[in-house]
């Protein structure tokens, strides 16, 4: 009992220094004259004061507004309104957004804002198509954040890319908005951009890190500790999305990636969390409520949730699909440990809570699973790649799957371990239906065996097989290991080695991408006319069987068609067919596929 109570009196200290930050994910507007249509109200204005508001337990930070000009909204020139952005402190614990809308007394802004109390309001896109106030050469200017172009940018398929933010005259773009509102004129954004850059200037400027990586925290670094020994549960809201009933294995799909791409990282799907936010303090995964319910369900720190649905109605609700789809962070504490010769903060509770809307808007697409990796990357401390860098998961735009850039941020802070294996060439290699995988070492000791690893359909590392080692050796050896059945789309593999001391070390991750040599899908189905259009994708050119059977096995009909590589479209004519259940087999070099479909 006396050691239980003191675990419980060193977590209630840590408790107090604990600190967090987190980021966010945007579907822009098309362009600044749809979402001036859209937003509740569209103000110019000045800062008269910043100050901090007490409400029960928890801090919040407000601005009061003075109108300048009122382009929409029901906001009078001169009248005062207060304006509340995400930044709060709850206790000693004090909490901040990436891309939250951090205004200075005495400044003017350009604001798209939505109303959420009496004579309270909040913007509309956080720092997103926020615009400071400059004069250059006798001219007042707009200016965007750059915070606002730092949050993740995420545009839909199907759907126009959206303008890029740019410097606009004050006086052109507020008369261009208003009129746009108005319906005197469409939107035309040549009318009112200049030639300046936003980097001549600094709106919403803060410090980063040097080179391509940033990072949610400051220095020292926050960091999850221990990946070589323990994994990070990651865990998603009883019933999932309301507009995706695939979000869980999305989740799934991104933990997978994250695991295949950072060899220093080791995140594990570990189903549902039954947390209800209460929201009185109005948040759904970023207060004392929260970590308490971690802390006391869960058995301490080291966890991660996903919240659908906004629980707590924190984020601005889309307008259509445009808005905020998700925010993503973590709490660290500040006490610290050392890794790799560095102090690093103690990284307690990662969080990703999802907007309302999102599922409806990206769980068709691939989208959606990008957009939760970014996310669940927030939760590891790595913030945005600039888009001049090269093409990145953590791009301030969506939406990119993880590259080399990303992976030079991981292992800078989750460096992969040293291994008492030298190997070269972790390589795969697709061949008919199965993956070859092949390796090469150049030196082993004390090697016992090697472990070859692939994600499962929940985002764990699965072992695939074993292959004895050389114990120590100074010479090359190869390797080979195939995967008789790998599943369409990507593939994650990890290489791991066994000392002889029961050691187990991640030599490599790798990802190969598998298409099935062979695919069918038939239509219409139900068949309710006389022909069945059969639609066959191949990986080779050549011939196939096609065969038709009944529901007792008995084979009606035999055909052999030439194909090409890629789609192809066969219809069958099958007028004197009785009504009834049937099975349409195909096969090609071995390969099968077979099909129910049912006649009317």
């Amino acid at each position: 009992m006396q050691i239980i109570k003191r675990t419980h009196l060193t977590f209630l200290i840590f408790l107090m220094f604990l600190n967090f930050n987190n980021a966010t994910t945007i579907a822009p507007f098309e362009n600044l004259g749809e979402m001036a249509k859209l937003s509740e109200a569209v103000v110019l204005v000045e800062v008269k004061r910043n100050y901090t508001y007490e409400l029960g337990s928890t801090t919040r930070f407000r601005s009061s507004l003075e109108i300048k000009q009122n382009i929409k909204g029901n906001l009078d020139v001169g009248e005062i309104f207060e304006l509340q952005n995400l930044h709060k402190q709850v206790g000693d614990m004090e909490s901040m957004i990436w891309g939250d809308l951090e205004l200075k007394e005495g400044k003017t802004y350009l604001l798209f804002i939505t109303r959420i109390g009496d004579n309270l309001w909040t913007s509309q896109m956080l720092s997103y198509a926020a615009f400071e106030e400059f004069e250059k050469n006798g001219e007042k200017l707009l200016v965007p954040f750059e915070l606002g172009t730092e949050v993740h940018i995420h545009t839909t398929e199907g759907r126009k890319t959206p303008e890029p933010l740019g410097v606009f005259s004050t006086s052109k773009l507020t008369k261009m908005l208003k009129d746009v509102v108005d319906q005197k004129s469409s939107w035309n954004k040549a009318t009112a951009i200049t030639t300046y850059a936003p980097t001549q200037f600094s709106a919403g400027m803060r410090g980063t890190p040097p080179g391509h990586c940033s990072f949610l925290s400051g220095t020292p670094y926050a960091r999850w500790p221990d990946f070589d020994t323990q994994s990070l549960p990651v865990r998603y809201a009883v019933g999932g999305d309301s507009g995706c009933a695939t979000a869980g294995t999305k989740v799934a799909n991104a933990i997978g990636s994250i695991n295949g791409s950072y060899a220093g990282v080791d995140l594990s799907a570990s189903g549902t969390h039954s947390f209800i936010p209460s929201c009185t303090g109005g948040e759904g995964a970023t207060d004392g409520e929260f970590t308490s319910w971690v802390s006391t369900n869960l058995g301490g720190t080291r966890h991660l949730l996903v919240q659908f649905d906004d629980p707590c109605n924190e984020i601005t609700d889309l307008s259509g699909c445009s808005g905020t789809l998700a925010i993503g962070g973590l709490y660290w504490f500040n006490s610290t440990h050392m890794a790799e010769g560095m102090t690093w903060r103690n990284a307690a509770y990662g969080y990703v809570v999802v907007n309302n809307g999102t599922g409806a808007c990206q769980c068709s697409t691939t989208d959606y699973d990008i957009m939760m990796t970014h996310e669940l990357s927030h939760s590891l401390n790595i913030g945005h790649i600039p888009a001049a860098s090269g093409d990145a998961n953590m791009n301030p735009s969506c939406c990119e799957s993880i590259g080399a850039l990303d992976i030079q941020c991981l292992d800078f802070i989750y460096t992969p371990m040293a291994v008492p294996v030298e190997v070269i060439n972790f390589e795969g290699e697709v061949i008919e239906n199965e993956v070859a995988l092949n390796w090469t070492s150049l030196t082993e000791l004390d090697n016992d065996y090697y472990t070859i690893e692939k994600v499962n359909t929940s985002g764990a590392y699965k072992i695939l097989g074993e292959i004895a080692g050389q114990g120590n050796s100074s010479r090359q050896n190869d390797y080979r290991f195939v995967d008789i059945n790998p599943h369409a789309g990507i593939n994650y593999y990890r290489l791991a080695q066994t000392d002889f001391n029961r050691t187990k070390n991640i030599v490599e991750t790798i990802a190969i991408e598998y298409s099935k040599p062979l695919t069918i899908n038939l239509s219409p189905n139900p068949l309710n006319g006389e022909v069945l259009t059969v639609e066959l994708g191949t990986a080779k050119n050549g011939k196939i069987n096609i065969e038709l059977y009944d529901l007792q096995g008995q084979q009606i009909e035999y055909l052999v068609k030439d194909v090409q590589k890629g789609q192809n479209i066969i219809s069958l004519e099958l007028s004197n067919l009785a009504a009834g259940i049937y099975f349409l087999k195909t096969s090609q070099n071995g390969n099968n596929e077979t099909i129910r479909f049912i006649k009317n």
